[in-house]
């Protein structure tokens, strides 16, 4: 993963130590188990113990307990599984938990792990991972964004690192506002990111029709604005999105699988219809790009 790769590159050499995954899913919890000593202490083959901490060794980042937090619970099995899996649970735990509980029940906080530590007092990390987190927030904690940075900076060991991933948010429209001289719109067709725009405001409409909430991405500069009174920013990389034609219908079929929550019959059918004009679209503008067959539309951040 270019991303997580990324961020190896400008760990250096500074262990991972203590990790917080503060938004876990399996894509970051798969790459937090490459950080650190793989080779189980339950294992009683001296053997296969002793291979395990040889091939560890060459990989391990230095990364020696982790939590892995997560506000859904069908996502806490699945990544529990991954984890059983792997065979990391002796490097840390999954957890149920929200940063930001509704009615302020701490049992659904994070407050709860840190009792458990005996100490009654904030666990700190080395390293901080918020993949995706501020995006996702809108769908477990709306209206809570702004305050997210400062909980985690909270967690943070001095000298520690918080890595921030994002997506910077799709507009409505791309280039629409381009005109000739005489001020009327150019005639040539629409560029090809239109379709993107397209499909993510319809995507969005059959969530939110469906009674469910839509994830908020944040752009860059207003997480920056954010850490700068809290963190000393170190770097910022942009990294464009291509878009192929099947990564295109993966976001359509987000749509499609909405639809059977709708409450008009007749609203489902003709989205069902717009929906399947928009594959056909997405195809034909992916087809028409003579290199990669990709549309770059903006970008995700780190």
């Amino acid at each position: 993963d270019v991303l997580f790769g990324h961020i190896e590159e400008k760990q250096g050499s500074k262990p991972f130590g203590s990790f917080l995954d503060a938004g876990t899913g399996l894509h970051s919890l798969r790459w937090m188990a490459t950080l650190g000593d793989i080779s189980s202490s339950s294992s009683d083959d001296d053997e296969k113990n002793e291979n395990n901490k040889d091939n560890s060794n060459s990989n391990n980042k230095g990364l020696t307990e982790f939590i892995a937090v997560t506000a859904d619970e069908s996502m806490r099995k699945n990544v529990q599984r991954e984890v059983d899996q792997l065979d990391i649970n002796h490097l840390g735990k999954v957890v149920i938990g929200n940063w930001f509980p509704p009615d302020n029940n701490e049992s659904q906080s994070l407050r709860k792990i840190d009792t458990d530590t005996g100490t009654g007092k904030l666990k700190l990390y080395d390293t901080i991972l918020a993949d995706y987190l501020i995006g996702a927030m809108d769908g477990f904690s709306p209206y809570t964004q702004d305050q997210m940075i400062n909980k985690l900076a909270s967690r943070l060991k001095p000298g520690g690192r918080l890595y921030i991933v994002g997506l910077e948010p799709i507009p409505d429209s791309y280039n629409s506002n381009s005109k000739n001289n005489n001020g009327s719109k150019n005639n040539q067709p629409p560029p090809p990111q239109n379709i993107i725009c397209d499909v993510r405001k319809i995507r969005d409409a059959c969530i939110l029709l469906s009674g469910d909430r839509c994830y908020r991405e944040y752009p860059l500069q207003w997480i920056q604005q954010q850490q700068k009174p809290l963190l000393k920013l170190v770097e910022t990389q942009k990294f464009p999105i291509l878009y192929r034609h099947s990564t295109i219908v993966k976001q359509i079929n987000v749509a499609r699988n909405k639809i059977s929550k709708f409450s008009s019959k007749a609203l489902a059918k003709e989205m069902s219809i717009e929906l399947d004009r928009l594959e056909k679209k997405s195809y034909d503008a992916t087809e028409a790009i003579s290199k990669d067959k990709r549309i770059q539309l903006g970008f995700d951040y780190v």
